[in-house]
């Protein structure tokens, strides 16, 4: 859930176009008559990473079980490419139930996370 998580979030952010800025910063006025507003690039901003990280969580139902053959260790892939290419789904459990619990855990480490994601994600 976690790797599926960060593994959004990476995506979402390289989608924005890198020149796009947001201004950061004071807006009061010093005495002196200037302002402390900083331009820092949007993708990587945390009012940025704050919206991803409220709807983040709905692209879980994107995902289906996998079962490894050999290890039998379950892992979580993507049914649903990002850009509408055919998958590979062999072996992949897609289910109501299997999204719903990848969607409730991704919520408990986005909500219990919350400031260390938006902390480590803020950098390349």
């Amino acid at each position: 859930a976690c790797r599926a998580l960060v593994d959004e979030l990476e995506w979402e952010i390289a989608q924005v176009d890198p020149r796009k800025t947001i201004q950061m910063g004071s807006f009061r006025i010093n005495p002196d008559g200037s302002q402390s507003v900083v331009e820092v690039p949007y993708a990587r901003s945390e009012a940025h990473l704050t919206e991803l990280l409220e709807r983040v969580c709905e692209k879980m139902k994107e995902y289906g079980e996998k079962v490894d053959p050999s290890t039998h260790r379950k892992s979580y892939v993507r049914v649903i490419s990002h850009d509408g290419t055919k998958m590979d789904l062999s072996g992949v459990k897609i289910d109501g139930d299997v999204a719903s619990s990848l969607k409730f855990a991704c919520e408990s480490i986005a909500e219990e996370y919350e400031d260390e994601l938006i902390e480590f994600l803020s950098h390349e």
